[in-house]
């Protein structure tokens, strides 16, 4: 029988530490009858309430699939337009524009594809059960522009960068923000290793030693919040619970 898990963490960085401001990173996964999933949200870190808007965009996802039906890569705008519309209820009465922040997830609805899809800087990557690995990141072309495109009442279906993968040939899905995806010299090498030394653990022990690698990240004087999640598939006994 085949099971879908995930674990994930989440750390605030130095700098928000020091500033006595929470972590603006947030994170989720869901488990139901219908469907499994993990997402990822890092706030904006000029706009007021960026860790509320980050902590919404993740329950959105959560809402915005669920009765979507049984195949969301069919309809990706109505997706879109329902993760941006259940956001900005969540969020009520603050402005959206305050509660900026970026959203990447990765979704399988029963009987589907795995759809996965990114909205502002980050990672998605899923390893393939041929060890490949295919990347969804943030194309930078100009180095000196600092603008990260975020959830917000206008956001459209070409804002996303999307990838869907049949199931069965999915193995393992990492999502992470920018506090761990711009620290990666070699992003299908940490994704696979990280998948391939978390995938015999238990999810508490998982998250466990996830955060411990957040905690002691070896990139000197990182300061920014780091946050991700996992989502893999897994063969388990009939018997599973």
């Amino acid at each position: 029988m085949i099971v879908w898990k995930s674990f994930g963490a989440s750390v605030i960085g130095a700098s928000h530490v020091r500033a006595g401001k929470p972590n603006q990173d947030a994170w989720a996964s869901f488990h139901r009858l219908w469907g499994d999933g993990i997402v990822v949200s890092d706030g904006v870190g000029s706009r007021p309430f960026s860790d509320l808007g980050s902590r919404a965009a993740c329950l959105a996802v959560a809402c915005a699939v669920r009765g979507l039906g049984a195949n969301p890569d069919e309809d990706r705008a109505t997706l879109v337009d329902r993760i941006k519309r259940k956001w900005v209820a969540l969020l009520e009465p603050l402005v959206p524009r305050d509660c900026a922040a970026t959203c990447l997830f990765a979704v399988r609805m029963e009987g589907s594809a795995v759809l996965m899809g990114m909205l502002g800087d980050g990672l998605v990557a899923v390893v393939r059960g041929d060890d490949s690995v295919a990347v969804l990141s943030e194309e930078k072309a100009n180095a000196f522009t600092n603008t990260t495109v975020a959830l917000s009442p206008d956001v459209t279906t070409e804002d996303w960068r999307w990838l869907s993968m049949p199931e069965e040939e999915c193995r393992s899905i990492v999502v992470c923000t920018d506090g761990v995806a711009d620290d990666l010299s070699d992003a299908t090498g940490f994704v696979r290793a990280f998948c391939d030394a978390h995938r015999g653990l238990s999810t508490f022990s998982a998250s466990r030693r996830a955060r411990e690698a957040l905690e002691k990240w070896p990139v000197p004087k990182h300061t920014d919040d780091r946050t991700l999640a996992c989502l893999f598939r897994e063969e388990v006994d009939d018997d599973w619970p």
